[in-house]
């Protein structure tokens, strides 16, 4: 029999729910990540087909789409290798086994899964490793690979390969490569994960004294620790730097440890006891790239559940929180945890309780799943409660900041009959337009521009119709919407009525 407790935490719990899900935000960040290393998520293993890689993107995304996810994270640079035709790196061996050899017959992955993205409302996030090199010395290595031209920039690392974060070199050739991405591809963001220095291995010290000799100054960075921070905030600056002058509507975020530093070495610490932290083990100051204005939006990787005893969801989602400093804050969920027997995520209401206290929390904008694999596992009915419930009207991702003003943009003309809604736009704002919004909803109802529940689609720029398949006699109006690269959404068209 229930306690009167456990009953009385049921019911507020259930409120809580039925409040939140109530909510649907217009503008939320649902985002999943898709690894590649190793053919964790895509491809499902190297050498197959151009025809089978496109089938398995297409399953993912219509798969997500229709969870109603809005994002995707898309690791195009795992180990110092390519995902897309590259003229800097070989392309990568999990695409066709052989680093170095492409596609047969030719395609880029990374276009496709852009385009494809882009036609199903969906954004595509280029997911970068910056410094890994490689799991193992032995592996077979295209002669373009950064560890046989340029071996003086390799450390060697526990069981790991990595680009020494303190050669400036380094850093210019990170820059090459994300200047390329950003320049060539249609890409809604550059996106870093939580590896800048590697995690630390227990009693061994990370072998950059070379590099400390040569590049160091000592009389401004009395500590190694201060100086390894440095190297990860220059790179931040340098690459913020670069995207924003070349696409400044494209987002530029960063996904640390979800624990920047605990209260007991820092009063501006969280109450945690995190064995690592993102500030003393990776060196990466997160706290700083925000009140710098150095990224778009912050993901920490909070793959704990609710009440862990040394590092709680709901302590750190706090945190972060309040130390955004008007920073997005896109919490990382670890669904990878569910249903695999790990102590603390046994409850089916440990994820959608997480979700309702980040919507509770103003400056946390939405979330990230790691990773996408685990969505086709059994996950406790969670499918079913993002598809009916969290994610069953449709969510924009939050606009970018940008310095940046422009007139908004607007829809000319709008016609609907009962099988097609059409609308045009000036030819001179068409290169502008990210996405359309249609709105829909029954004649005596209230429109309501401020909630997703009255959205019926998002399509790309280059559409000027969308089917209808309204029943006669029905009394349905619409409403069509245009949103820039940055997000922001233009002048609500005048309401039509299909005919």
């Amino acid at each position: 029999m229930q306690s009167y407790k456990t009953l009385l935490l049921t019911l507020i719990l259930a409120l809580n729910h039925n409040l939140t899900i109530g909510q649907n935000p217009k503008h939320e960040m649902r985002g999943i990540w898709v690894a590649t290393v190793k053919n964790l998520d895509w491809p499902s293993k190297p050498g197959l087909t151009p025809q089978q890689q496109r089938k398995e993107a297409d399953r993912i995304l219509m798969h997500i789409k229709e969870l109603g996810f809005n994002s995707v994270f898309l690791q195009v640079r795992p180990s110092s290798d390519a995902l897309y035709k590259s003229p800097i790196e070989p392309w990568t061996k999990y695409l066709t086994g052989t680093q170095g050899d492409g596609p047969r017959p030719f395609y880029d992955p990374l276009k496709y899964w852009i385009d494809k993205a882009h036609s199903m409302g969906i954004e595509l996030h280029a997911w970068i490793n910056p410094f890994r090199v490689g799991f193992t010395p032995f592996e077979e290595l295209d002669r373009r690979h950064p560890l046989l031209k340029h071996p003086d920039w390799i450390v060697n690392y526990g069981d790991r390969l990595y680009l020494d974060p303190g050669i400036p070199e380094v850093h210019n050739y990170i820059n090459r490569i994300i200047t390329d991405i950003t320049r060539r591809y249609d890409i809604d963001g550059i996106h870093l994960d939580d590896y800048f220095y590697p995690y630390p291995v227990k009693g061994v010290e990370f072998p950059d004294s070379l590099t400390q000799a040569i590049y160091r100054d000592k009389t401004r960075f009395v500590t190694i620790d201060d100086w390894r921070r440095d190297n990860v905030n220059k790179i931040v600056t340098l690459l913020h730097t670069t995207i924003k002058s070349i696409k400044p509507w494209v987002s530029f975020g960063i996904s640390p440890f979800g624990v920047w530093r605990n209260a007991s070495d820092d009063p501006n610490g969280s109450d945690t006891e995190a064995g690592t932290t993102t500030y003393d083990g990776l060196y990466g100051d997160a706290l700083a790239w925000m009140i710098n204005g150095l990224v778009d939006y912050i993901a920490p990787q909070i793959y704990w559940y609710m009440d862990h005893p040394a590092a709680s969801f709901s302590t750190l989602a706090q945190w972060w929180n309040d130390n955004s400093n008007n920073t997005p804050v896109y919490t990382g969920i670890g669904i990878y945890k569910i249903n695999q027997d790990r102590s603390g995520w046994e409850s089916p209401d440990e994820v959608p309780q997480q979700l309702r206290l980040c919507r509770e929390l103003p400056d946390i904008k939405g979330n990230i799943f790691f990773r996408y694999s685990f969505l086709k596992t059994d996950l406790y009915g969670l499918q079913d409660t993002l598809r009916n419930n969290f994610y069953s009207t449709i969510a924009l991702t939050p606009p970018v900041k940008s310095t940046v003003t422009e007139e908004p943009l607007s829809i000319k003309r709008v016609k609907a009959s009962r099988k097609k809604l059409k609308w045009k736009t000036d030819k001179e704002e068409k290169e502008k337009i990210k996405w359309f919004i249609i709105y829909s909803y029954p004649e005596g109802e209230e429109f309501n521009p401020y909630s997703g529940k009255q959205i019926l689609a998002v399509t790309p720029p280059d559409a000027n119709s969308f089917l209808l398949f309204t029943k006669k006699g029905s009394k349905i109006n619409y409403r069509i919407s245009a949103v820039d690269k940055f997000g922001n959404e233009g002048d609500i068209s005048k309401e039509v009525r299909a005919k």
